[in-house]
């Protein structure tokens, strides 16, 4: 016999804010931009649930049913109970979260649902004939099983329990057959008791519960779930007969608005914010079939985007999304995989050499020199000291080291000053050359844009220019910041100070931070010369010190940088067009 205990553990840290309830007014958005249901992965995979608390305290209740191919949600019954929990139909032990205590905790696990019915005999035409013909029994509740109502009556932690209470029933004329339930059922009960309220079981066809709130006005009702409050339904499903995968159903604006009160603060400049609600929209709509296996879209946390419902929702993200609503970044007419971070320590990365991926597939993610971020003066600074030992395990498993590591040097660096190989020098004088990419994510760096601790050499200067840059035959500049290309439709692109190239006699040269053209790999273009590392370092005491600055994988748009930005003045589309090389802000 299966005993679960379900526990509700808080999933958001911070307390949760009361901000948009039913009643109050939907926000405005362009034709069916809001319609567009985002299926966000909430628990999944190893977080799946035995089970979940819902409390809707604005509006009357739940509404029963599924989901169908189109996302749109199929009424199969309600309720007038406006707090339910969802669990499976196993025998569950279960408890309460209660979210008006100051410490969130967490009422034990003594509520048992039992996973033997009795089940009447004959089948219903709908909801309501179900419940009708349960109802004249305690404990009786309508049930849906593979696509026809059943009426059922009680549940039992044990086979002979439900026999007892069988014969019982019997002696009073019922007769029933006793149930059990398959490895996809789940049972909706009323929170803190055992009584079902509804049962529904998808035999594996991949449907699933869904379970949407009951508005009282014309506004949008709101869901508590483990000290979230959500927008939208949820989807609970048993994907291969395992706990509860559990789905926010949520329109997209509304799932914006999320995202961007989660990644950035509301107390932000307006543009930095409507430049992160485009960038949140561009990526959950560009990354096609990513979660395909656990049958959603996109999840909830910083894998994908930090989405915590309405936590931290303020009057500007609000703003910001309303009046980007519907806006994407476009590239060629396709929508851009928008990545971004916390902050790249003076440079962003291009894909091709921080990930090794196909630049052609991502020709927007190229690296730019950020000469925004330094106006913040953040304390983004970080350090990571490596023992030979870890080198060897971590970053050179490949290579047949013959003894410890004694040095370490950056042997190549990329157009905007980021290392871009380092060469590891063992005791017997062996080199080993790896990329950024591999050394990153095997140690676990911060951010792409660092050095050394110790003794060593310094930084390289930028490149002196070999040459001023003329406009028109004119006016010169000794480098391109600031300056913006147009196209043959009349869209101006900024050209930042890296990643620019120019056609010659010979074809095309890449031009430097200066405006000089690019002649080596080991020339350090964009490099500050104000950073405080260096670009090699001798073994201290067996161990190597990595230095730097910047939180995240410098791939897009740095979230501080935009805020940077806004501070000065531009726009989210002059934000977003520094950060990813020609893209276009528009509608799908």
């Amino acid at each position: 016999m299966k005993r679960k205990f379900v526990q509700i553990a808080a999933l958001c840290l911070a307390a949760a804010l009361v901000l948009t309830l039913c009643g109050g007014m939907a926000s405005a958005s362009p034709a069916g931009s809001n319609d567009r249901i985002i299926r966000v992965g909430l628990h999944y995979g190893t977080g799946a649930m035995e089970g979940l608390n819902l409390l809707n305290e604005e509006g009357s209740g739940y509404r029963f049913g599924y989901y169908d191919g189109s996302n749109q949600f199929v009424e199969l019954g309600s309720t007038s109970q406006t707090a339910i929990s969802v669990v499976e139909t196993v025998n569950v032990y279960y408890g309460t979260y209660d979210k008006y205590s100051s410490y969130h905790t967490s009422i034990p696990s003594s509520v048992a649902v039992g996973e033997y019915h009795l089940e009447l005999p004959g089948v219903y035409q709908t909801f309501a004939e179900a419940q009708g013909a349960a109802s004249l029994y305690a404990g009786g509740f309508a049930a849906y099983i593979g696509g026809t109502y059943y009426a059922r009556v009680g549940n039992y932690t044990t086979r002979d329990g439900a026999a007892a209470a069988q014969a019982a029933l019997a002696t009073q004329g019922a007769y029933t057959e006793l149930r059990g339930t398959s490895g996809f059922g789940v049972s909706v009960v009323a929170t803190g008791t055992n009584t079902i309220l509804f049962q529904y079981d998808d035999l594996g066809n991949g449907t699933g519960l869904g379970v949407e709130p009951i508005q009282t006005g014309a506004g949008k009702c709101t869901t508590w779930s483990k000290d979230c409050l959500y927008n939208g339904g949820f989807r609970f499903e048993r994907i291969n007969g395992g706990k509860l995968t559990v789905v926010n159903m949520v329109g997209l604006e509304d799932y914006v608005k999320g995202v961007v009160a989660n990644e950035m603060s509301d107390s932000w400049p307006i543009e930095a914010l409507k430049a992160q609600a485009v960038a949140a929209r561009s990526y959950a709509l560009s990354l096609g079939s990513k979660h395909s296996a656990h049958h959603f879209d996109i999840c909830f946390d910083t894998d994908c985007q930090a989405y915590y419902g309405r936590e931290k929702a303020g009057a500007n993200s609000d703003a910001a999304v309303d009046q980007t609503a519907g806006q994407v970044a476009l590239y060629n007419g396709k929508v851009a995989q928008t990545y971004y971070y916390s902050s790249n320590g003076g440079a962003s990365e291009s894909v091709s050499i921080a990930w090794e991926s196909n630049q052609s597939l991502y020709p927007y993610l190229v690296g730019v020199v950020d000469p925004y971020e330094e106006t913040l003066n953040l304390k983004n600074t970080w350090t990571r000291t490596v023992s030979s030992a870890e080198l060897i395990s971590k970053v050179l498993m490949e290579y047949a080291v013959n003894g410890p590591i004694v040095s370490a040097a950056i042997s190549s660096y990329s157009p905007t000053g980021n290392p871009k190989t380092v060469t590891f020098t063992d005791s017997a004088g062996k080199s080993y050359s790896v990329s950024t990419y591999k050394i990153v994510r095997r140690l676990g760096l911060r951010s792409y844009r660092y050095g050394f601790e110790g003794s060593g050499t310094s930084p390289n200067e930028p490149a002196a220019p070999s040459g001023d840059i003329s406009i028109n035959g004119a006016t010169q500049v000794d480098g391109t910041f600031g300056l913006y290309a147009i196209d043959g439709s009349g869209n101006l692109t900024p050209m930042g100070d890296g990643g620019v190239y120019v056609i010659t006699d010979s074809g095309t040269s890449l031009l430097s931070q200066s405006g000089s053209q690019n002649s080596g790999q080991n020339q350090n273009p964009g490099q500050s010369t104000s950073v405080e590392w260096a670009s090699s370092a001798s073994a201290v005491n067996g161990s190597i010190t990595f230095a730097g600055r910047g939180w995240g994988h410098n791939i897009g748009m740095s979230q501080f940088g935009a805020k940077a930005m806004a501070e000065q003045g531009h726009t989210y589309q002059q934000i977003l067009q520094f950060y990813y090389t020609g893209i276009t802000v528009g509608y799908m």
